[in-house]
């Protein structure tokens, strides 16, 4: 008999503007994309009815695409995409990211994920991470089939490195002597390695030199520092009805995040006593004033734009293309929601 899907497992249709103003960017690879949606789809099977019934949930529910989109627009802007390569890659790389955010709600113990109950609220702690590994298996076959030189090296050192920041992260939860060093050290690994990988790999398949691909690369990297800074600001910010996650997961498992940790630190004498105010808060709106009041959210809200421009001076280089002015407008899209929220 199939599992049974529960009725509030549906995906959340919505969308919202910001997210509708991404898609727009990613027009240059739409055609792409369409067919890395297609084969994320057929490797979203199994022959077994009970796995193939979770899969189907899963797969109902599509993200923003936009690290295989990263990967897409980084093959044109250096010259084209090699329709096979690209898009298995692309296919390849989502899938990756789907399977960390299974083992991210489960660490978390998140409840929501896209608007719509997560897989471990769905059928439990095990059969998520189990998803999770599944999906990645799934992801490695793609990536095994390449032929693409140095490809493999790649994707090996990023898992890698991405492990290492989630394991770090974990391993310094409720370290209240978390510096910022630190904090961008974490970021950099778990966040900001993965997008580096996808811009390295686009430009590696469309067979380019070593210096484009690593400035492609130093784009992706700028760009993941900024989204997770962004993404941080937005889990202390944001309602759950806005972003369809779970909310203050930072806070409940005591990750301290860049606003927090410049909060903390503002002046010594009182660093203890808003330590102990933030482990203690039942309802964030009062220290979200504070946090304002101090400057934490326009700190944060700087560093993410110190690393956009980073990010897009590195396509300096590269000739006037759409695909290049998608990925300038993409980095610059990163601040518009947490600047919006930080205000």
């Amino acid at each position: 008999m199939n599992t049974p899907i529960p009725e509030n497992a549906r995906p959340c249709l919505g969308r919202s503007s910001a997210a509708m103003a991404t898609q727009e960017f990613f027009e240059p690879v739409r055609e792409e994309l369409a067919a890395v949606q297609r084969r994320i789809v057929e490797q979203m099977h199994s022959p077994d009815q009970d796995i193939n019934a979770c899969l189907q949930v899963l797969s109902e529910r599509p993200g923003k695409m936009l690290r295989p989109a990263l990967l897409l627009l980084s093959g044109q802007a250096v010259g084209g995409v090699l329709q096979k390569e690209h898009i298995n890659l692309a296919a390849m790389i989502e899938m990756v990211h789907m399977a960390s955010l299974l083992h991210d709600d489960v660490i978390d113990r998140a409840s929501l994920r896209r608007g719509s109950p997560s897989a471990n609220a769905l059928w439990g702690n095990t059969a998520a991470v189990l998803l999770g590994d599944f999906l990645l298996s799934r992801a490695f076959s793609l990536g095994a089939a390449s032929r693409l030189d140095g490809a493999a090296a790649l994707l090996g050192q990023t898992a890698q490195t991405l492990c290492a920041g989630e394991l770090k992260q974990n391993l310094l939860r409720g370290r209240r002597d978390l510096t910022e060093a630190a904090y961008f050290q974490i970021i950099g690994s778990k966040t900001a390695a993965l997008f580096s990988c996808c811009c390295r790999l686009g430009a590696l398949a469309a067979g380019v030199s070593c210096t484009q691909e690593q400035a492609l690369g130093d784009y992706g990297f700028g760009f993941g520092m900024a989204f997770q800074i962004a993404d941080d600001m937005l889990d202390i910010l944001s309602t759950e009805a806005q972003t369809g996650k779970t909310q203050g997961i930072d806070l409940k498992q005591e990750k301290w995040t860049l606003p927090v940790i410049h909060w903390f630190n503002q002046d010594s004498a009182g660093r203890q006593i808003r330590i102990e105010q933030w482990t203690a808060a039942k309802d964030l709106r009062g220290l979200i004033q504070q946090m304002r009041r101090a400057g934490s959210m326009g700190y944060a809200l700087g560093q993410a734009l110190r690393h956009v421009k980073q990010a897009k001076l590195k396509l300096d280089g590269f000739a006037q293309t759409p695909a290049k002015e998608a990925l300038l407008s993409l980095a610059d899209s990163i601040l518009l929601r947490a600047g919006m929220e930080a205000v």
